[in-house]
């Protein structure tokens, strides 16, 4: 069998995003902007000490991050990241996602790697709806990173679930003055199954067409690589039912 899982892993690693349209931001939710917005006044001197640069505890952190103080949420996703990302993932994008959502962008790389560990069916609906809430924009603003995220963690039996229509010909849209990567990475996600189907094998190979016309060597070298192994195992498919 082809491995095209394992290429669908490597490329996000080998061709990187752009790093300017990285930084784009969008408010998605400003949260706690004052400290008299808080209900108590413990949690208003916690808030007070933070930003003064004094000690807050983990504790104090978190409850002004469920708040959304950016500023507290990503105070909070570095102690978690610190603890093993992996083993916080679900916090650590919950939290960032805060952080990103109130402005803070800088966040958004931990938020993305966290959410590949998350599993898309004991996820809670709620947290996957807050991820969804900043990461969209993010990516309709043209935030490369973003966008690259929303190819990722579309699909069957990821954690968004299946790509509707509406959010493909979106994405196709953002990705028209790309560099060929979205497209590329659209085809892998198709490939990345146990058995692509021949439709699948199509619309993977149309995606590849146009990532082949990069001007960017990587994605172009990677998918005119692909396209005659997509030929190989659709002569299979036709010889298997022949």
């Amino acid at each position: 069998m082809i491995a095209y899982g394992a290429l669908a892993q490597a490329v996000p690693i080998t061709i990187p995003t752009d790093r300017e349209t990285r930084k784009i931001s969008v408010v998605t939710d400003r949260g706690i902007t004052q400290t008299k917005q808080l209900p108590s006044a413990a949690l208003r001197q916690a808030r007070r000490d933070m930003n003064a640069k004094k000690v807050v505890s983990d504790a104090d952190l978190r409850k002004l991050a469920d708040y959304k103080d950016g500023l507290a949420a990503q105070k909070y996703v570095a102690l978690l990241v610190g603890r093993g990302l992996k083993q916080n993932a679900s916090d650590v994008a919950y939290y960032a996602s805060i952080a990103v959502g109130a402005g803070r962008v800088h966040a958004l790389p931990e938020m993305v790697d966290a959410m590949r560990y998350l599993d898309p069916d004991s996820e809670p609906a709620a947290r996957k709806r807050q991820l969804i809430s900043v990461l969209y924009p993010h990516a309709w603003a043209g935030n490369s990173l973003a966008l690259d995220a929303v190819v990722t963690f579309n699909g069957e039996g990821k954690l968004f679930g299946a790509l509707s229509e509406k959010t493909r010909q979106r994405i196709l849209t953002h990705a028209e003055d790309g560099d060929g990567r979205i497209e590329l990475r659209m085809a892998l996600n198709l490939l990345d199954t146990p058995a692509p189907t021949r439709a699948d094998l199509e619309q993977a190979k149309v995606y590849l067409g146009r990532a082949a016309k990069s001007k960017t060597l990587s994605v172009a070298t990677t998918a005119a690589n692909l396209i005659p192994l997509i030929d190989e195992r659709h002569t299979k498919l036709a010889s298997a039912t022949n």
